[in-house]
Formats: C-alpha cells, sequence, structure tokens
C-alpha cells in the first residue's frame, strides 16, 4: 500500500510550525482512500523543523497516530475495494 499526504495543517503550539493535521490517502494503485487525523505532539527534543520535515516522517507520524489497528482498516477498506466486482453496464430492458 502506498500512503501519501495530501494536506498538513500547521500551529504555533507548542513551538512554531507544528503539524497538528494531516490528511493521507492510502492507494494500493487502483483504489485510493483518503482522511485526515490529528497528530500526536512530540516532545520537544524530538521536533522536526517544519522545513526539514519529510513526507515519510509525516506517514510515520499519521500511521502512529491512528494505531495499528486502523492502519490495517484503511489498508483493508482499499483491498476490498480493489477486489470488489464491479457492476455490469447492461441496455436498459425497456428500451428494446
Amino acid at each position: 500500500m502506498n500512503w501519501t499526504i495530501t494536506q498538513i495543517k500547521i500551529s504555533d503550539t507548542p513551538q512554531e510550525g507544528t503539524i497538528v493535521v494531516a490528511s493521507f490517502s492510502v492507494s494500493d494503485g487502483k483504489t485510493t482512500m483518503g482522511s485526515e487525523d490529528t497528530l500526536k505532539i512530540v516532545d520537544s527534543y524530538k521536533f522536526t523543523q517544519l522545513t526539514q520535515v519529510t513526507e515519510e516522517q509525516c506517514v510515520n507520524w499519521v500511521k502512529e497516530a491512528l494505531g495499528e489497528e486502523q492502519v490495517a482498516a484503511y489498508e483493508a477498506k482499499v483491498a476490498e475495494k480493489t477486489s470488489a466486482l464491479e457492476p455490469q453496464v447492461v441496455p436498459l430492458p425497456w428500451n428494446n
């Protein structure tokens, strides 16, 4: 599964440029789902300046905030939608 960050929201508390909310998407290449989550505030000694944050770090923070069960649930939903049978389009029966 591919996790990407689509938007971040920052606050100046506890430090300037603290990412507090991240919007994300989860994709398997065919199906994509998106949502957002509030991130956990990190200790000041672990703080990363906004200009130094990578997408990989932010994805890890989102997954940490969600927890293993929610991460697995998002990935399962994407996989389920991808494997679902597509309904077939047929001519309207009353147009024959």
